[in-house]
């Protein structure tokens, strides 16, 4: 209920859209819905254009050591050019395919992240077999 105080904007999102969004972020990236309150305009965002995207690089990010774990979800809505810059750009060095994720050519898988039986298998696979 916090989510639509913040932001009523999100009451013009649909069933489906609020519920598929919260069940990537929850039940495929590990999100909790308190966080996601905290940022209720990520609801109004598309999840195949700009969430499922930016979670893979953020993935990526954490699995290496470069961002926090615990990172808030702010990063789904800043722009694109902030994204890129502070994701994408500051980080090429660090993983040259990062570009590559964000735009889905490759999935962490791909990037020898995890093995296919790993415990992020399931995470990483979902981040990509959701688009």
């Amino acid at each position: 209920m916090s989510m639509f105080r913040l932001d009523p904007f999100c009451m013009q999102s649909s069933v489906k859209k609020v519920s598929s969004v919260m069940d990537f972020l929850v039940n495929k990236t590990d999100w909790e819905p308190a966080a996601i309150a905290r940022y209720p305009t990520v609801i109004l965002r598309s999840l195949e254009k700009k969430i499922i995207p930016r979670c893979s690089v953020v993935k990526v990010l954490q699995m290496k050591g470069l961002v926090k774990k615990d990172l808030c979800l702010s990063f789904l809505c800043k722009s694109e050019k902030d994204f890129l810059d502070k994701f994408v750009v500051k980080y090429e060095q660090d993983v040259p395919e990062l570009l590559n994720v964000y735009q889905g050519k490759i999935g962490i898988l791909e990037l020898g992240l995890v093995s296919e039986k790993g415990d992020n298998t399931v995470v990483a696979s979902q981040l990509h077999s959701s688009k």
